[in-house]
């Protein structure tokens, strides 16, 4: 960040410049602590790390969907793990993407879809419960449906800390204009 300061009328003229190119995208090269503030406050919440690990977990979904469908358990039939692994895969590439291109809009996207997902992971969360609590079958089916609402308590407080960092950095971004003091 550069400053210049000027005078103009008996008010002293502070302007801030962050290294800022086209549409709100950082610059090559542009280091955490040179970003303005509130994207300073997201990326402190490591989105890449916790995005990398959102996808995992919509993976690890998306492959155990098949044998839920094929057991005839509840979560299976009506497919929570594939639309549950396909929120969290694309809430987690925002995550991973809002860290590697600096822009503000994919802070908005970021938050939004990670909202969304914890919303999705709630949900999981309640219907595998409900699911184990009934469950008879096989011990191997029970393991899975165990597996998976680990997961989905996981994704849940992931996506709940995405958000979390992701509010309180546009919450806190106000355009700030350029600021005159009078001198005495």
């Amino acid at each position: 960040m550069a400053s210049h300061v000027t005078t103009a009328g008996g008010f002293v003229i502070v302007t801030h410049k962050y290294p800022l190119s086209n549409a709100g995208q950082a610059a090559p090269g542009t280091v955490a602590s040179q970003l303005p503030g509130p994207l300073q406050t997201f990326l402190r919440g490591q989105p890449k790390a916790l995005g990398v690990v959102q996808i995992i977990i919509g993976i690890v979904s998306l492959l155990f969907g098949p044998v839920l469908v094929n057991v005839y358990i509840f979560a299976g039939d009506i497919g929570l793990p594939f639309w549950t692994g396909v929120w969290y895969i694309i809430s987690g590439s925002l995550a991973v993407a809002a860290e590697n291109i600096h822009r503000r809009d994919l802070v908005k996207a970021c938050l939004g879809m990670n909202i969304i997902s914890s919303i999705f992971a709630g949900v999981g969360f309640i219907l595998y419960s409900v699911d184990l609590s009934i469950r008879t079958s096989t011990i191997q089916h029970v393991g899975i449906v165990a597996v998976l609402l680990v997961l989905n308590i996981l994704e849940m407080c992931i996506a709940i800390a995405t958000s979390a960092f992701g509010c309180k950095s546009e919450c806190s971004y106000i355009d700030m204009p350029e600021v005159a003091f009078q001198q005495a």
